[in-house]
């Protein structure tokens, strides 16, 4: 097993560092810069429109953002050459605001979480504000214990930028009215699965239910307050197996 500084810190604080300098470059000395530099390090791909939906779901759903600034930002991403149209509309089957963002080859849905189930900010009280950024891993714990319907807290990587900005993510997959979806805390966002998964460049390492997540705090995790979720998340199996193997410790 990696230690946590080599799987957890590390390489969040290169991707990071690559993202922050990325825009630092653009922003002072302009896009082609910017662009040299990520040929510099060896980057394959950028994705700089993704990354602009992405910030642009994330303002949007915070409660801060006036109605103005939301239009200004959704006409930015409408400006994109594979955009066919930017829009927030109702949802017919859940019969709230929803923002939709299609592409020519896929489409984005998103709706804010606070709003479909509003129990959810006494529970995670920062849902709709910037404190909730880096909280994914205690979000999706939160989240799967509390949603009432099966699930599972899915957790691997994500991109920003570009292919050497690779973050680990926790987030949780459900059904909602036989539709496959994704809620990601940190966004305070109910995805379609598809247009998640490739606006993010998803790649899932572990998937656990939340049937198992309550099986194991019952029997073993309520013992050790000291695991933090995403080493649960990532060393699961290895961990259950090893606490299984000295059962009688926690049968006393």
């Amino acid at each position: 097993m990696k230690n946590y500084k080599e799987l957890f810190e590390k390489e969040f604080d290169t991707s990071q560092k690559i993202d922050e300098t990325f825009a630092k470059i653009c922003n002072e000395q302009g896009f082609k810069q910017g662009i040299e530099y990520l040929k510099s390090i060896d980057c394959k791909w950028l994705n700089y429109d993704g990354y602009t939906i992405l910030y642009t779901i994330n303002e949007l759903t915070k409660v801060s953002t006036a109605d103005e600034e939301k239009r200004k930002l959704l006409k930015r991403v409408s400006n994109q050459e594979d955009v066919i149209e930017t829009k927030i509309e109702k949802n017919d089957k859940f019969k709230i605001p929803q923002i939709v963002i299609s592409k020519k080859d896929y489409e984005i849905r998103v709706m804010q979480l606070s709003k479909l189930l509003p129990s959810t900010m006494e529970l995670l009280p920062d849902l709709e504000n910037d404190e909730r950024a880096g909280t994914c891993f205690s979000k999706a714990y939160h989240i799967a214990l509390n949603l009432g319907i099966p699930n599972d807290i899915v957790t691997g990587f994500c991109y920003g930028y570009t292919d050497k900005s690779k973050f680990l993510h926790s987030w949780i997959e459900t059904k909602l009215k036989s539709e496959e979806v994704v809620i990601d805390g940190t966004l305070n966002a109910i995805f379609n699965k598809e247009g998640y998964y490739r606006l993010r460049h998803i790649e899932p390492i572990t998937r656990i239910s939340n049937q198992t997540l309550e099986s194991d705090i019952k029997k073993y995790l309520k013992y050790f307050k000291t695991i933090s979720p995403e080493v649960y998340y990532v060393f699961r199996d290895e961990i259950i197996k090893d606490f299984e193997k000295n059962s009688d410790i926690f049968e006393r």
